[in-house]
């Protein structure tokens, strides 16, 4: 099964310092906060977020640059926040940031005792004036513990507005924004080999938190206008729910050529009717191949060229455009 080839045409490139480092180590590289998408670089106590530019001619309009004790560890998480501060949220502590690099205020908890295995993340709310953190539960170290909670602070000055219990246990944790109505998030846990997808809601002071289709599969790309991809774990299916129902599944066996299977971790919407995905014959090959997808049906229209380079695995964007990082080299893309 072969498809039709298009060259993708290159708009901008620029380099990401220390991307390729967090990337090794850290699961929120990517986050899309208040309909905007971010990288994520850095390493040693130093963390840089860069803001995607809505200027499809350019790849960044905003660099944010914060050294903060924790923020090179393992599992630790940052977010944007909208006036211009980042929340830094490591096992055992949450603090909030001003645009200065002044703390605010943090918050302490019961680190997880394997911090390879448990980590926190940190996301604003739909109208940017509360933080939603993953943390520790009480009684971790009794049998049985109750789980993982997620906690809703005031972001102003770090008061407890609400907490409840998440299914998961001593898991990693991402958080993601709808790229068209932030106040959609998702959450992916990761716990051991047991995967959880979970969409979360907070309606004035109460937090409701609902899975999203099976538990083996997580959130992949752009969430827009209420429509969410997800990957089954192996790449072996994708699946596209809208508005957080169950909707629809097609298999890699059915759909790609014989062998291979869809891989790396943000396929997502180029547009509303376009989806783009990395497929190959092995999850950690970079021997990628790219191919958009129908965005409704999920199967496959374009196969994507790039000459003169490789690119492993494309981060779309929402707005027609895509981006490629190799090493600390992000590019960015649109189809011809």
């Amino acid at each position: 099964m072969e498809y039709t080839r298009i060259t993708a045409q290159l708009l901008a490139e620029e380099e990401f310092r220390g991307f390729a480092v967090r990337a090794d180590e850290h699961l929120d590289t990517f986050l899309v906060r208040e309909r905007a998408c971010w990288l994520v670089a850095g390493a040693s106590g130093e963390a840089v977020l860069g803001r995607i530019a809505a200027d499809r001619s350019r790849v960044f309009v905003e660099r944010r640059r914060l050294r903060a004790d924790g923020i090179g560890e393992p599992g630790g998480s940052v977010s944007p926040l909208p006036d211009g501060g980042v929340a830094v949220a490591t096992n055992g502590r949450v603090t909030v940031y001003g645009a200065d690099g002044s703390a605010r205020w943090t918050y302490e908890f019961e680190p997880w005792g394997d911090p390879g295995v448990g980590g926190p993340a940190c996301v604003t709310d739909g109208g940017g004036s509360r933080l939603l953190v993953t943390t520790t539960g009480p009684g971790m170290r009794e049998r049985p513990y109750p789980g993982d909670q997620c906690v809703v602070f005031e972001l102003s000055d770090g008061r407890i507005v609400t907490r409840t219990t998440l299914p998961s246990a001593g898991a990693g944790y991402v958080f993601q924004q709808s790229l068209t109505e932030p106040a959609q998030i998702t959450l992916d846990a990761l716990e051991g080999d047991t995967f959880y997808s979970l969409a979360l809601t907070l309606e004035g002071d109460t937090l409701r938190v609902q899975p999203v289709g099976l538990d083996d599969e997580l959130f992949a790309g752009v969430v827009l206008d209420g429509v969410m991809l997800k990957l089954g774990v192996g790449g072996e299916w994708m699946s596209r729910h809208e508005d957080g129902q169950d909707g629809l599944l097609v298999e890699a066996e059915n759909l790609l050529p014989e062998g291979l299977i869809f891989v790396g971790n943000r396929p997502g919407f180029l547009d509303p009717d376009r989806v783009v995905v990395a497929v190959a014959e092995e999850e950690e090959s970079e021997d990628n191949r790219h191919l958009i997808l129908d965005g409704h049906t999920l199967r496959p229209i374009l196969e994507l060229d790039y000459p003169g380079t490789t690119c492993p695995d494309p981060i779309a964007l929402g707005d027609g455009t895509w981006l490629t990082v190799h090493g600390d080299t992000v590019r960015r893309w649109r189809t011809a």
